[in-house]
């Protein structure tokens, strides 16, 4: 295990193939260098608004069940990463960017690894880019993992 003054790498995971793809881009990353490994998840609150209806006795309902997925992710990452470096878990609310970026700079971190969906056009400016966001306002280096990734 790499001890407390290692790098330390935060991975956002979100459930989606790409984050995973991400997950194994940091581990071996981690397992190279030493670093540990902080994996998050964020609540997106505007999603648990939208979730609700604009139901405000619902939004706590659905925060809930958006706190309960991310655990799920988290602990699946986390199963994914023992024994190959050491690793914690955070689920942080919030925007996804501003989130991500607020952490990174509580926890110290020394890098970011995420990974892109690769959404372009009308869809990539409608629900916008958290990688693209975390690129722009990350003050550490930043490794995105591409939605395809050649063998």
């Amino acid at each position: 295990m790499p001890p407390n003054n290692s790098p330390r790498i935060l991975v956002p995971l979100d459930g989606s193939e790409t984050s995973e793809r991400a997950l194994t881009v940091a581990v071996d990353f981690a397992a190279a260098v030493g670093a540990e490994i902080v994996l998050c998840h964020v609540v997106d609150l505007a999603r648990a608004a939208a979730m609700s209806g604009g139901e405000a006795q619902l939004v706590a309902g659905c925060l809930n069940a958006l706190r309960d997925e991310g655990i799920a992710i988290l602990t699946e990452g986390e199963g994914r990463v023992a024994g190959r470096a050491r690793v914690s878990t955070r689920i942080v609310d919030g925007s996804p960017v501003d989130a991500i970026e607020k952490l990174a700079a509580e926890i110290s971190a020394n890098y970011i690894v995420l990974g892109s969906h690769g959404r372009t056009g009308l869809t990539r400016v409608v629900l916008g880019s958290v990688a693209e966001g975390v690129v722009r306002a990350a003050a550490i280096p930043v490794i995105v993992v591409p939605h395809r990734m050649s063998a």
